[in-house]
């Protein structure tokens, strides 16, 4: 008996050869099989039913080798929604790292495109399988992590790091689904995280309801509107069927339009129609449709500002405004860094111990964080795979360093220097070095780790004062090429 067999299997997948390749491929086999062909349509699949197995495009809605692969949106709510469910990516994207992406997210195994042979799917849900079962394994062999994080999970129940006075607006959206919200924020800040909670608690309230995201900047001027409201079979060149669009599919539920600024101003009038009276007609259709939701919009901008631009609609602008809630960067909310650090560790089932978590935390409470939350777990993801593949101690040395991690500059001193990119994260730096070398004087401490913290703190703040590198090396008094050799061990 095939692993496909007696299955229940969800099909993402949007280009229909592919779709009928998989049609006839899983129909040799005696499982129940779904196809759907947007990441909205697999989230409420995902919500509202149970699977076995997941194939999933990585690209969807987004191009291969263009644009960031919106598959794995799909892998990392399937893995968050249903843990136990076997997940293999596909894709014709040639990029070789397409594949640690989808393992990140949770993806198991990785199938390139066109698959034409039914073996092909047994092969790679086999293996995926197996990796699922070798990774529980190693879980269940490490030491149990709530020890240390429980403080946190208790303080955050939901999951979702907010304060008070935010997760009470939350509650209070999903009392009152006629209230609409703009949350507003930088990349990265947990727009999208904020909706799903509002999601949850009402599905806590009225059972399943749909939750339909929209990422409005990947949507092209020529096919927002049918992917919005929908279009009949034949309406244009390439509607081979009708499709009932996100209005249609949010009915009952959320719609959440992230980066509404993005939409054009001619699909604003229309989505102005459907806010005020709920009514909508797909694109070469008269009929008047009905769908009834609550809006979530997200944005970037200063929709204010954008409507005096004119850029926006103000009447669009007073109808999505119910309540407004600026979300923080991470840069103004450091102290929530342990919280969101012991919460990813949790998910991973990672175990430090206490110094070397408070070590860890005191690093990462040292960068801007240009992208938030999401660049902050990216960069955790990434110092977890790192470590496992080269075989390395999980020691806070090991963090990987990207060029988002630290301030944008203001201005591009002469020399090309870094002094205006280093300057916020080495103030920060200054503060965990005081606290480090205040704590030493009192306690028993490893004298590397904690010279490592003072040293970093001093160069960091060298470059931040000076506009060359070798200007910070000649008031340091060492040679460029040593200073090169310490900034690349401290991570600078």
């Amino acid at each position: 008996m095939s692993i496909l067999d007696g299955r229940k299997i969800l099909v993402v997948e949007d280009d229909e050869q592919e779709i009928q390749n998989i049609r006839h491929l899983l129909g040799q086999f005696s499982g129940d099989f779904k196809i759907v062909k947007t990441v909205s349509a697999a989230f409420d699949a995902l919500s509202r039913e149970a699977y076995d197995l997941l194939l999933s495009d990585l690209h969807i809605e987004t191009r291969a080798g263009f644009e960031r692969p919106d598959g794995l949106k799909v892998i990392a709510f399937a893995r968050e929604q249903q843990p136990n469910l076997v997940i293999v990516a596909n894709s014709s994207d040639p990029r070789s790292d397409i594949w640690n992406e989808a393992l990140a997210a949770g993806a198991q195994h990785f199938i390139r495109k066109p698959v034409t042979k039914a073996d092909e799917l047994v092969i790679a849900f086999n293996l995926a399988k197996e990796r699922m079962t070798m990774l529980s394994d190693k879980k269940a062999k490490r030491t149990p992590a709530k020890s240390l994080y429980a403080p946190y999970l208790e303080a955050y129940p939901e999951g979702i790091v907010l304060d008070k006075l935010d997760l009470a607006r939350a509650q209070g959206l999903a009392r009152k689904h006629d209230v609409p919200a703009v949350l507003l924020g930088e990349t990265g800040t947990g727009k999208e995280e904020f909706a799903k909670l509002v999601h949850k608690f009402r599905v806590r309230q009225e059972g399943q309801i749909p939750f339909v995201a929209v990422n409005c900047a990947t949507i092209t001027d020529g096919l927002a509107e049918s992917l919005l409201f929908g279009h009949k079979k034949g309406s244009f060149t390439g509607a081979h069927e009708t499709t009932t669009g996100y209005i249609a599919e949010a009915d009952g539920g959320i719609l959440f339009l992230d980066e509404i600024h993005a939409l054009d101003l001619k699909i604003q009038q229309k989505l102005l129609r459907a806010l005020n009276d709920g009514t909508f007609n797909r694109l070469g259709e008269t009929r008047t449709y009905v769908s009834r939701f609550q809006l979530l919009s997200a944005t970037t901008k200063d929709l204010d500002d954008e409507a005096e631009e004119g850029h926006f609609l103000l009447d669009l602008r007073g109808r999505i405004s119910g309540i407004d809630i600026r979300l923080k960067p991470l840069r103004e909310r450091k102290g929530d860094i342990p919280a969101l650090t012991a919460m990813f560790l949790n998910r991973k089932s990672v175990n430090l111990s206490a110094d070397v978590f408070e070590l860890l935390c005191n690093r990462l409470s040292g960068f801007y964080w240009r992208t938030n939350i999401r660049q902050l777990f990216k960069v955790l993801d990434a110092w977890l795979i790192r470590c496992d593949f080269e075989d390395l101690p999980l020691h806070p040395d090991q963090i990987p360093f990207a060029k988002g991690m630290t301030a944008p500059k203001k201005s591009e001193p002469s020399g090309g220097g870094v002094g205006a990119t280093m300057e916020v994260a080495a103030e920060s730096m200054q503060g965990t070095a005081h606290k480090r070398l205040e704590y030493a004087l009192n306690n028993d401490v490893v004298l590397e780790e904690s010279m490592d913290i003072i040293e970093r703190a001093i160069i960091q703040a060298t470059l931040a004062r000076h506009s060359t590198i070798g200007a910070a090396a000649q008031v340091l008094k060492v040679s460029r090429s040593a200073l090169d050799v310490r900034r690349k061990k401290l991570g600078l």
